[in-house]
C-alpha cells in the first residue's frame, strides 16, 4: 500500500513540475506575442511594415527583429564575438560606455553592426613638397610624410518594430557620445572622446582598425512613418503575465502540500526536492505580482520612461579617421606591413 501512495506522489510531482515548467514558457510566450503585437499596431499607418510585423508573430526565434530588444540584438546582429567569416561592418563600444542602458541593444549585438550594406569610402595619400627651381622645366619633389586618410560610411537603416528602433536609437545615442570628450566629475575627466575599433569585410580591408568619430550626421525625413520604441524600459501588464503568474502560484501551493505528503510516507529526499520546487515557484509568482505593470530592465514597447520615435528609413553618416599612437608609428615596419604581418594590427 505504502510503494503505491509513494508512486503515486511521485507521479503527481513530477506532472506538476511539468506543468510550472508549461506555465513559466507560456508567460514568456505571452510577452513576446505581446511585443510582436505591439510593433504590429505601431505599423498600422504603414501597410508594408503592418504585415511584415504580424508575419513575424509567427516566425521562429531569430526570423525576424521583434520581442525583447536585448535577445533580438544578439539574434538580429551577432552574437557576444564575431563569429569566423562575419565580413559585416562592426564599430565597437567604448568599455566606459557599456554600462549605459540605452546602449544594451548594441552591447548585446558586441558592436554596432550597420544592418544594411553600407557605402565606405576610403583613401590613402603620400604627401611631396614640391620645390620650384629656377629656369627648371620641372620642380622637385621631396616627401613629407604618408596619411591615412578619412574614411566616411553612409548607411542605410530602416526600422520595422519597436525591437530595431531601439536599436537605432542607441546608435545614434552612441556615435553622438562619441565626438564629446569627458568633463566635469570622475576619474576620466580632461580624456578627448574614446577610440573604436572598425572592422569589416576581412581581414585585409578593415581588422581592428583604431578609428575617432570626427563627425555624425542623420537625416529625420518628414515623409517616412515614425515608430514608437522605449530604450530603457518594460512593463508586464496584467494581460501579459497576471493569469500565467496566478497559475504558477496554485501549482506551488500543490507542490508544497505533494512534499508535506512525502514527508510523512518518509521519503525525506522527494520531500526535499518537492519543498525547493513549491518555494522557487511561490517566489517567482511572488515577484511577478507584485512587478505587474512595474517597469522592468531589458527593454520593450510597453514602457513609458524613455519613450521616443524614430523613422522606419533614415541614412546615417560618418566620418572616421584612423588613429595611431606615437610609439605604434615608431615601430612600423612597411615590410611587415606589405607581407600581411599587420593583420591584426589596424594599419590600413
Amino acid at each position: 500500500m505504502i510503494p503505491d501512495i509513494r508512486s503515486t506522489v511521485t507521479k503527481a510531482a513530477g506532472s506538476a513540475l511539468s506543468t510550472a515548467n508549461g506555465a513559466l514558457g507560456a508567460l514568456q510566450g505571452g510577452l513576446n506575442t505581446a511585443s510582436a503585437l505591439a510593433g504590429a499596431l505601431n505599423n498600422l499607418s504603414n501597410p508594408a511594415g503592418l504585415i511584415s510585423a504580424l508575419r513575424a508573430m509567427g516566425a521562429k526565434k531569430g526570423a525576424d527583429g521583434g520581442g525583447q530588444v536585448t535577445s533580438n540584438a544578439s539574434v538580429m546582429f551577432g552574437g557576444d564575438e564575431a563569429k569566423d567569416g562575419d565580413w559585416r561592418v562592426r564599430l565597437s563600444v567604448p568599455a566606459v560606455f557599456k554600462s549605459s542602458g540605452i546602449l544594451k541593444p548594441l552591447v548585446e549585438a558586441n558592436g554596432l553592426i550597420f544592418p544594411y550594406t553600407p557605402t565606405i569610402s576610403i583613401s590613402s595619400s603620400a604627401n611631396y613638397e614640391d620645390v620650384p627651381m629656377t629656369h627648371q622645366n620641372y620642380s622637385f619633389l621631396f616627401y613629407q610624410n604618408s596619411r591615412a586618410d578619412q574614411i566616411t560610411i553612409n548607411a542605410p537603416f530602416n526600422v520595422e518594430d519597436s525591437a530595431q528602433g531601439a536599436y537605432w536609437l542607441a546608435a545614434v545615442h552612441m556615435l553622438r557620445s562619441c565626438t564629446k570628450m569627458f568633463t566635469g566629475d570622475g576619474s576620466l575627466q580632461g580624456n578627448p572622446p574614446p577610440i573604436l575599433k572598425l572592422n569589416g569585410y576581412g581581414d585585409y580591408v578593415f581588422k581592428n582598425v583604431p578609428v575617432v568619430i570626427k563627425s555624425f550626421s542623420v537625416e529625420l525625413p518628414a515623409d517616412v512613418n515614425y515608430i514608437n520604441t522605449s530604450a530603457a524600459v518594460a512593463t508586464v501588464g496584467p494581460a501579459a503575465g497576471g493569469g500565467v503568474l496566478s497559475t504558477i502560484a496554485g501549482i506551488s501551493g500543490t507542490v508544497g502540500q505533494l512534499a508535506g505528503l512525502a514527508g510523512a510516507l518518509g521519503n525525506n529526499k522527494l520531500a526535499n526536492n518537492l519543498g525547493r520546487a513549491g518555494a522557487i515557484g511561490g517566489a517567482i509568482a511572488g515577484v511577478g505580482s507584485l512587478l505587474t505593470g512595474v517597469p522592468l530592465p531589458n527593454g520593450g514597447p510597453f514602457g513609458a520612461a524613455g519613450t521616443s520615435w524614430v523613422p522606419v528609413k533614415s541614412t546615417m553618416s560618418i566620418t572616421l579617421q584612423p588613429i595611431y599612437s606615437r610609439e605604434a608609428m615608431r615601430q612600423f615596419s612597411l615590410q611587415r606591413f606589405v607581407s600581411g604581418e599587420y593583420v591584426d594590427g589596424g594599419y590600413i
